[in-house]
């Protein structure tokens, strides 16, 4: 083989290599951040097990989960509160429903948790046991965000611009407060050190038919890199001018105890 075969052998590989390279720095952007890392660093939001060969009772169990969080989101709502995260568990022959919320004015009345109780246990017909936490720090999870984002879009009728101005100050003000996360090497306290937050479709008035994207980042935000972790959250907003995606990432890195 002469010499110049070999190089351009060598030529082919590295440009392969390359094409590889782009072809995955693609797919990372297109796909969900939290899958990027499962396995890796972060594990699953949303895990319910399945036990028995049954397929109703997991099918029963997914719709119950489902029809809870739409209605304590809808009840936290009227009463000036944002749903933060909601876990479910059976324990004993018990439900356990834990409920992390965020309050939007300084003084607010507590839930009647005797009408919540009683309208769920019509649904799942067992003892059940609900508690509320309360969540002082907007950027404690993608989720919250997204839904204050959407009250504001819904009842403060704020422009796209106004509003991701007034997320990004409040955001980059709790840049520096800690956040506790699970991983698959346990508990780990991590701090903000970016976000993203992306508006596209029809969101203000125009002539133009066609879709706008609309975004705004603050620090670091590597979406291939996998040293770090990312909560990620994608949302449909409806507004009076059409339909609006709202996509946002929260991007952490890890301190020690």
């Amino acid at each position: 083989m002469l010499f110049s075969d070999k190089k351009l052998i060598k030529t082919n590989e590295a440009h392969k290599k390359l094409l590889n390279l782009i072809k995955y720095y693609n797919m990372s952007q297109k796909i969900n951040p939290t899958s990027l890392k499962l396995g890796i660093l972060q594990l699953w939001n949303f895990n319910l097990p399945k036990y028995g060969k049954q397929f109703q009772n997991y099918k029963r169990r997914i719709q119950i989960y489902k029809y809870i969080c739409y209605y304590v989101k809808h009840v936290l709502r009227s009463h000036k509160l944002l749903l933060n995260k909601i876990n479910i568990r059976c324990i004993n022959q018990q439900v356990l429903i834990t409920v992390s919320l965020f309050c939007l004015q300084p003084n607010f009345n507590l839930l009647n948790k005797n009408f919540l109780l009683n309208t769920i246990f019509n649904w799942l017909r067992t003892p059940l046991i609900l508690h509320f936490y309360q969540t002082f720090s907007l950027n404690s999870s993608s989720f919250l965000l997204s839904n204050y984002i959407t009250y504001l879009i819904k009842e403060k009728n704020l422009s796209a611009k106004k509003l991701l101005q007034q997320v990004y100050l409040l955001l980059k003000s709790q840049s520096k407060n800690p956040k506790l996360v699970y991983t698959i090497s346990g508990v780990r306290i991590v701090n903000l050190k970016g976000f993203k937050i992306q508006f596209s479709g029809c969101f203000e008035a125009s002539r133009s038919q066609m879709a706008k994207i609309i975004k705004c980042n603050f620090g670091s935000v590597p979406l291939t890199k996998l040293n770090g972790f990312i909560d990620y959250s994608s949302n449909t907003v409806f507004t009076k001018f059409g339909t609006c995606g709202l996509k946002i990432w929260l991007f952490y890195e890890f301190k020690s105890f």
